[in-house]
C-alpha cells in the first residue's frame, strides 16, 4: 500500500463514521482547549485514534504528528518520515454549521519535502488527493489552480481566526481586503486551499498555522499548478517556524507580497 493509497483509504473508512456523528451532533462530548472558542469534539479524538492505528499497521516506525491528544510534538529527527494528522479541520463548522464546511487531513512528509496528502470532506463526498510530482485530483479528475492573475479580480481567502490574531491579520492582509475583487472567510483551512487547487479561489491568507492546518493542502495546490510562502516570501517550512502562510495560484502570488510588504 502506498501513502496515498492509505490515505484514500482512511478516508473511505472515516467519511460514514464522522457524518453519522454528525447527524447526533447535539449529543457530541464538546470541550475547549487554548480558548473558548478553540472546540474539541469526542469526534476528532476518535478519528484521529483511527488514523494514527491505520498508519501504524501500514507503516510501522514513522512518527505521527497531530493536533489532538499528546501527537503535536514536531519530529526531533529533521529527516524523519512523518505523518501530519487534521482530524476534523474546522469543529467550529462542525458542530455549528448548516454547511459541511469541515474535512479530514492528513499528509506524508519526508523531512521539509512532502511525499503525498489529501483531505476528505465527509459532508459533500469530496476527495482531493495529491503526490509529490504526480498531480492532484478530485474525486479522481485532475485539478488545475485558476488563470486569474490580478488580486482585483480575485477570490481570497482571508483567516480571521480567534480574537487574539484579528488585529495582526489586519495590519499585514489590510490592504488585501480592501483590494481583492471577492473576500472569503470559511474558517476552515483545508476549505481555502482546496478551493485554491480546484480553482474556485485564488489565494489564502494567514498569519500563524501548524502543519496540520495546512500540510495536506498544501501540497494540494502545489501539485495543482500553485504556490505557496510564508508573507515574508520565504519557503514553508514543515516543522519551522513561519511567518504565517500566503497561498495562491501562482500568478497573483507576487501582487499580494508587494501588498504584505507594505504592510
Amino acid at each position: 500500500m502506498t501513502e496515498v493509497e492509505l490515505i484514500a483509504h482512511a478516508f473511505e473508512t472515516l467519511g460514514p463514521y464522522v457524518m453519522e456523528r454528525r447527524a447526533d451532533r447535539e449529543h457530541l462530548g464538546i470541550s475547549s482547549k487554548s480558548h473558548a472558542n478553540d472546540l474539541l469534539t469526542e469526534v476528532d479524538i476518535e478519528t484521529q485514534r483511527r488514523i494514527v492505528a491505520l498508519i501504524g499497521a501500514a507503516f510501522p516506525g514513522d512518527v505521527i504528528v497531530g493536533e489532538e491528544e499528546g501527537y503535536t510534538r514536531y519530529p526531533g529527527d529533521p529527516g524523519a518520515r512523518a505523518w501530519i494528522i487534521d482530524p476534523i479541520d474546522g469543529t467550529q463548522n462542525f458542530v455549528r454549521s448548516l454547511l459541511p464546511e469541515f474535512g479530514i487531513s492528513i499528509a506524508c512528509v519526508q523531512g521539509n519535502a512532502f511525499v503525498a496528502g489529501g483531505v476528505a470532506f465527509p459532508g459533500t463526498g469530496d476527495v482531493f488527493l495529491a503526490e509529490r510530482g504526480a498531480g492532484a485530483s478530485r474525486n479522481g479528475r485532475p485539478i488545475r489552480v485558476s488563470d486569474v492573475a490580478s488580486l482585483a479580480l480575485a477570490r481570497v481567502e482571508i483567516d480571521l481566526d480567534g480574537p487574539h490574531k484579528r488585529q495582526p491579520t489586519l495590519d499585514r492582509a489590510g490592504t488585501i481586503l480592501l483590494n481583492a475583487g471577492q473576500v472569503r472567510c470559511h474558517c476552515a483551512a483545508v476549505l481555502g486551499l482546496c478551493s485554491i487547487a480546484s480553482g474556485d479561489a485564488d489565494a489564502y491568507v494567514h498569519v500563524s498555522l501548524r502543519p496540520w492546518d495546512y500540510a495536506a493542502g498544501l501540497l494540494l495546490v502545489e501539485e495543482a499548478g500553485g504556490r505557496s510562502s510564508d508573507l515574508s516570501g520565504h519557503p514553508v517550512r514543515v516543522f519551522g517556524e513561519n511567518d504565517g502562510l500566503l497561498i495562491s495560484n501562482g500568478r497573483i502570488h507576487e501582487e499580494l507580497l508587494t501588498h504584505l510588504r507594505r504592510a
